[in-house]
């Protein structure tokens, strides 16, 4: 998984803050039609800034939702 189309169908993104522990899930679609399918995951976790705490963490939770849609395994990416 290196780009935002190799997670288009079967998994869901979830910006963390490590400071304030804050999850935000990430809006893969709108994310893939701004920037490109072949924009890389680590660019993403170079840009993300926690709107509570205004701290920057490059925490990301990649979580496998299969293609019906159901959470089968997460894997957790920094």
């Amino acid at each position: 998984m290196q780009t935002l189309s190799d997670l288009l169908e079967c998994f869901q993104l979830y910006a963390v803050c490590e400071p304030c522990q804050r999850v935000e899930g990430v809006d893969l679609p709108t994310l893939v039609k701004s920037e490109g399918g072949d924009y890389p995951i680590d660019r993403v976790r170079m840009r993300l800034y926690c709107k509570s705490c205004q701290q920057r963490s490059q925490a990301l939770r990649i979580v496998y939702v299969g293609p019906d849609g159901k959470a089968a395994s997460f894997r957790y990416a920094r």
